[in-house]
Order: C-alpha cells, then structure tokens, then sequence
C-alpha cells in the first residue's frame, strides 16, 4: 500500500510540474483522479498520465479534469487507455485550434471514424495525430478527416495506412512537384 501511495504521489508531482500555480488546483486534481479511478476501473497512473499530457497539450488546468473525465469514458468505450485518448483528443484540439470545452465533440468523431470505418478506437486514437496538424493546415475540416478515415479503413485499409495514405494526399496539395502544380 505504501508504494502505490508514493507512486500516485510521484505521478502527482510530474502533474504540478506543468502548472503555475500548484496549490490551488492539486487537491482537486488528486481526489478527481482517485474518484475516476474507481468509477472507470483504471489506476491512478494511467489518469495520472492522462493529466499531464492534457495539461502539456496547454488545456487550461481549471478545465484539465473535464478533459480527463471524456478522455476517460473515451478510453473505456473504446477498449483504450486513459493517456492515449487524452493524447488523441488533445491533438485534435490544439491542431485545430479548439477550445478545451470541444473535447466531447473531438470524442464524439474518433467514435464515428470507429462506427463508420473498419477500426477501432485504440487503433485510431495513436494515429490520427500524425495526420490532424497536415489536415487543418490544409483546410480540412474535421468531419472531413473523419469520412476520409473512415471511408479507407472500411475498404481494407489498415488504421495506419489510412493515416498515412490522407498525409500524403494532404501534402501533395500543400507542396505539390512541378508536375502537379
């Protein structure tokens, strides 16, 4: 008992690391980690680790718990981890520039590429962030991304492939050759 105590205490410390001011959010943090622990049947480390990446991906800490709790019905409907559905999620918000508050909505289409593909959640949630920054820099909306991924992967297409596959196309138009311009 003793070493999951200083385990969760070390994970917490990594936490306030990223935070200006660690006083006035880290009991909140602590007791909403532990309370989701048992609701979602997922240690603390894994919240813990979750927490952090949202709090490095600059979600605001007084809206970082509501961010962990989506990453966290996320992570256990999609057969995933709390930490990679937090890193999926906040990817998707800070390559398209959304609020904190979008984080349900940026869930919501991962489910749908999953629904509407040939994937699953934790398939997808690793890899749609090598493809988000290229495509809301190219214009691309969200629900586009979406379709496109989930159109390849339910023709054959393996998750990665498909991530792969959409760069490529993404950059051809961004940096097209002499040929194609």
């Amino acid at each position: 008992g003793a070493k999951v105590f200083a385990d969760f205490e070390q994970q917490m410390a990594n936490v306030a690391t990223m935070l200006d001011e660690p006083e006035k959010h880290m009991g909140a943090f602590r007791q909403g980690i532990r309370q989701m622990s048992v609701e979602f049947g997922e240690s603390t480390e894994a919240r813990a680790g979750g927490l952090y990446d949202i709090l490095s991906a600059s979600v605001p800490a007084e809206k970082a718990m509501d961010v962990l709790a989506v990453s966290a019905r996320a992570a256990k409907a999609g057969l995933a981890d709390t930490k990679t559905s937090a890193d999926a999620i906040t990817t998707i918000l800070n390559a398209y520039g959304l609020e904190a508050e979008r984080a349900g909505q940026v869930s919501d289409l991962l489910f749908s590429v999953v629904r509407r593909g040939k994937t699953t959640f934790a398939e997808l949630a690793p890899q749609v962030g090598m493809v988000a920054s290229t495509a809301a820099s190219a214009g691309i909306g969200l629900d586009e991304l979406g379709a496109a991924l989930a159109t390849l992967t339910r023709h054959g297409g393996r998750t990665e492939n498909a991530v792969t596959a959409v760069t490529q196309i993404l950059m051809s138009f961004l940096k097209p050759s002499k040929e194609a311009a």
